[in-house]
């Protein structure tokens, strides 16, 4: 069974079973995913982060980290706003990817940002910036279903 479908079999658990916010963690051999659940519906979920964590690899070197972004960016087009890889760090073993477009409500601006690291981890969230220069603040990242499930894949299809 793929990720996608352990996610959606999940989900439709979940909107049974479980009380929300929650985290819900599916394997897949080498591959896991945690979703960290605040709202979900028959058509829609409400996440406040997507992590993937492969674990068939030892450590990724700053190159793999870097083709697995450029990767990302290629495949994961489906977004409200397309992804760009922004930064690798060697040193610190991190790739840094954010909407190239950040979306633009009012006065506010929000946009995805994925964190790769060396010990394989993609981290997938949403931030918003207020203005005023009061920072950015996380907020969930609302998705239909099928397209968590595609990003699912599409993350651990580019990890390989």
């Amino acid at each position: 069974m793929t990720l996608s479908r352990k996610i959606a079999a999940a989900l439709d658990e979940n909107t049974r079973a479980y009380n929300l916010p929650c985290v819900v963690t599916l394997d897949d051999g080498p591959d896991r995913i945690n979703l960290e659940i605040t709202s979900l519906d028959s058509v829609g979920v409400a996440l406040d982060a997507l992590e993937y964590v492969a674990s068939d690899r030892k450590e990724w070197t700053p190159e793999a980290l870097n083709a697995w972004g450029e990767k990302l960016s290629k495949s994961v087009s489906y977004l409200l706003e397309p992804l760009k890889v922004l930064e690798v760090d060697g040193g610190a073993g991190l790739a840094q990817l954010r909407s190239a477009s950040p979306t633009v409500r009012g006065d506010v601006r929000g946009y995805y940002e994925v964190r790769l690291d060396r010990q394989g981890i993609c981290r997938f969230e949403r931030y918003v910036v207020d203005p005023g220069g009061r920072g950015r603040r996380r907020t969930p990242c609302h998705l239909t279903r099928e397209v968590v499930e595609r990003l699912a894949d599409d993350i651990a299809a580019g990890s390989s």
